[in-house]
């Protein structure tokens, strides 16, 4: 099952709603996805918090099975909020032309180990494309 967006939101379970409490049930099974996720992927002991979130989303009225409720992967961030395409400026002021020669310098900067440098690679390419998008939206 594939990770689709909705309204900017992550669909973490195939929507299966009741007209009544719509809103409770969403936001309980967001709570869901992410403690089965932190359950799953890191170890937590939070496995009690589960019975009571699907007791709740029983009595709401949700009619899916909550142990299908797909687990919340999160990505860890590297950078903070705008600290990557600072740097993408830095190295481009730099000389840098490449995607690849700018991951390699940010992760020289950062003092990482050079096996990050694909993944930091995708990061700037993905932030050069969004803010050209950004930049194109506000110029139309």
């Amino acid at each position: 099952m594939g990770s689709h967006k909705i309204r900017g939101m992550p669909r973490v379970a195939p929507i299966v709603r009741s007209t009544r409490y719509e809103h409770a049930i969403n936001t309980l099974v967001a709570k869901r996805s992410e403690i089965s996720g932190l359950i799953r992927f890191k170890g937590a002991d939070l496995a009690h918090q589960l019975v009571h979130i699907d007791a709740v989303l029983l009595i709401l009225g949700y009619k899916g099975d909550p142990s299908q409720i797909v687990p919340l992967r999160r990505k860890p961030n590297r950078f903070r909020k705008g600290e990557l395409y600072r740097l993408i400026l830095k190295c481009e002021a730099e000389g840098s032309k490449a995607n690849k020669e700018t991951a390699q310098r940010i992760v020289a900067v950062k003092g990482w180990e050079p096996s990050l440098v694909d993944r930091v690679r995708e990061c700037v390419n993905t932030a050069k494309v969004r803010r050209r998008r950004s930049c194109a939206v506000r110029h139309e």
